[in-house]
Order: structure tokens, then sequence, then C-alpha cells
């Protein structure tokens, strides 16, 4: 077994401990499961992930402690050529905060999060294939740096008001990416959140809200290698809500700034296009409150993300993606300290003929996911 393997268990090993410890001060939960997601494309290449989470977390009066580790084995099997795999535990996060309530004249949620690098760094070459789209696959990172993400949240509840703002920051250690890139270094990122929510009635509720990220620059053996464009997405959204079901519905719309990329002399340089097209993201839920231990919903979901700025035949264009999918799911309660969920996925997906990062033709897509979970609490 390997330090990072040993790193991983320890810290949920120890986490573990500390709550059966507390258990007369705190509630202990633990919840754990498993993720498989399955996709083919009309060239009869074929991906697969499973994933099992293990997360465990308590809270002790105003003071909140949750750890995150997991474990996930990510196949590619190509039409043509040989397949790769990689099976491996994956980074551990440590999540901390603390509330201030009902003490001003607003709340404030304190957080502060450690990213711990238990996961795969650094990969070969031949295994980037497996670093798959996050529109097929679950887990798209296996391994990071040392990372440290401090957050500041106030809120503020007044009459059928409520609103809140949060600020953020990530500071991203160094580490070896691929065994060829070496001394890789992610920028900082900065994120700014807002929410604003109003209850028309005790049935409907409505929301809005908005993101905000900027890049540092990442740098590789100290010199500049590439920064990310801006991030802004704004959102909002309509809430229905019965003593026996309840519906939900949210539009997100999502744009990027230009990213810098580096030039043949080395110098970060700004393309005249940006390379991420404008996207939307369209979410309906549906909820049956079956019984106090049941409860069973059905969620829709489309994707249309329009082709970037760039022509056809710059080695930069993206073209236009769709994608639709359908998921049915339910959970029950096994007492007072026990519940599982079973939830099942499926998709269709379109991607129009693209040149970055690599040339790819017009292609289809279909895939699923099955995800189960069970949560129990001490």
């Amino acid at each position: 077994m390997t330090m990072k393997k040993h790193i991983g268990i320890i810290i949920l090993a120890a986490a573990f401990s500390f709550g059966a410890s507390s258990s007369s001060a705190a509630d202990i939960e633990v919840q754990t499961g498993f993720e498989f997601d399955w996709w083919r494309d009309d060239s009869k290449n074929v991906g697969y992930q499973g994933y099992v989470p293990l997360k465990i977390s308590t809270q002790i009066s105003d003071f909140s402690l949750s750890l995150l580790g997991g474990y996930a084995y990510t196949n590619y099997d190509p039409h043509v050529g040989a397949g790769r795999s990689l099976s491996y535990t994956l980074d551990t996060k440590i999540n901390l905060s603390y509330e201030i309530l009902d003490r001003l004249p607003f709340d404030i949620l304190l957080g502060l999060g450690f990213n711990l690098p238990t996961g795969k760094t650094p990969l070969r070459q031949e295994d980037l294939v497996l670093i798959m789209d996050p529109d097929l696959v679950s887990i798209t990172k296996f391994g990071e740096g040392f990372n440290i993400n401090p957050t500041l949240t106030i809120a503020k509840e007044w009459g059928d008001w409520t609103a809140g703002v949060g600020i953020g920051y990530v500071w991203r250690g160094e580490y070896d990416f691929t065994t060829e890139l070496r001394n890789y270094d992610p920028g900082s990122i900065y994120t700014t959140t807002a929410e604003v929510r109003y209850d028309f009635s005790l049935a409907w509720s409505a929301r809005l809200f908005g993101q905000y990220a900027w890049y540092d620059k990442d740098q590789v053996q100290n010199h500049d290698y590439y920064r990310e464009g801006d991030f802004f997405l704004v959102g909002g959204g309509l809430g229905y809500s019965q003593k026996s079901w309840n519906a939900a519905f949210t539009l997100r719309y999502i744009f990027r700034e230009k990213s810098e990329f580096q030039d043949a002399s080395g110098t970060l340089v700004t393309p005249g296009n940006t390379n991420y097209g404008d996207e939307w993201i369209a979410d309906a839920l549906v909820r049956f409150l079956v019984s106090d231990q049941t409860t069973l919903w059905t969620r829709i979901q489309g994707l249309y993300i329009q082709e970037n700025g760039f022509p056809s035949t710059s080695a930069f264009h993206v073209g236009r993606r769709e994608k639709g999918s359908l998921e049915l799911g339910g959970k029950r309660a096994f007492g007072q300290h026990v519940d599982a969920g079973l939830a099942v996925r499926g998709f269709l997906m379109h991607d129009e003929e693209s040149q970055y990062p690599q040339y790819k033709g017009e292609t289809d897509y279909r895939g699923f996911s099955v995800i189960g979970n069970v949560t129990a609490r001490f």
C-alpha cells in the first residue's frame, strides 16, 4: 500500500474515532454508497467509472467537521487501440465551519476547507484519456496538491425575504500533473456568491443567485503556462411545496471570459475569442412524499452549450453541445438512525465537430448512471 493510501485511511479512521469518543456531545453521521457511470458514443468508444465515497461528519455546538474520501475505478475502451484503466483512492477533503447565529443583526458562517493529496499523481501520458468529460462521468480529477479554502458567508432574513453573500479563496499547491508535466503550480481562485429568496406564500417561493470566479495564472517550472478566463454564473428558480409533494425549477446561465495561452515564445497571450461557449442549464425536480419514511423523485435536466467564438477552421474551435437527462430515484428511512437511497439516470448527448483540444468529429453519446447511498447516524 502506498503512502498516499495510508494517509487517507488514517485520516478517516481518526475522524471515526473522534466521533465515537464524542458521541455524548455530538451526533455523528457516516455516509457511503456507490456510483456507476457508463457511456458509449456512435464510434463504439466506451467508458465507465465506479466510485465509492465515504463521508464522516459531526457537529459540536456551533462547530462542524466533515471528512470526505473515496475510491474510484475508471476505464476507457476505445473502438480502435488498447484500453486504459485506473484504480486508486481519491484526494481527502476536510471541511471545518463555525456558525454565528442570532447574535448579530445577520448570521455568519466561517468555513475552512483542505484538500489532502491522497489521490493519484502524476499520471502517465497514456492515462490522460481517463480524464473524461464531466458530462460523461462524475470523477474528472484523480488527484491534486495540498489546497486551502477559507470562506465567509453572511445571511440575513427579514419577513418573506432572505439574502446571503459569500466570498472565498482557494490556494492550490504545486504537484506533478503527469510524468512529463512536473512542478505544476495551479493558480489561486477568488470567488464571490450571492442569493436572494422571496416566499410568496407557504407554497410558492422564488430565488435569484449568482457566482463569480477569478483565476490566477497556472505555472510550470515557475513559468507562466495558462490562465483560465473569469467565470460568471447567474440563475433563478421557482419552488412549490405541498404536504405530499413539492417541485422546483431552476435555470442557470454560464459564460466565461477569454483565457490566456502560452505562445511559442513562452509568453501568455489572449486569443481574439473565448474558448468556451455560453452555457444554459434547465433543471426540473418533482418529489413525492409518500410517507414519513419514503420519498420518490423524478428529475429532468437539459443542457445547451453554444459553439465558442472561434471559426470552424481554427485550432481553438469547439462546437455546440446538447444534452438531456432523466433521473428516477427514491429514499427510505429505516428507523431514526439509518436511511438509504437509490437513483437511476439516463442521458443522450450530441456534440458538433470540434478542433480543440484535439480534432473530434460530430458525435452522439448515450449513457446511464446508478447511484446508491446509505446514511447512518449515531
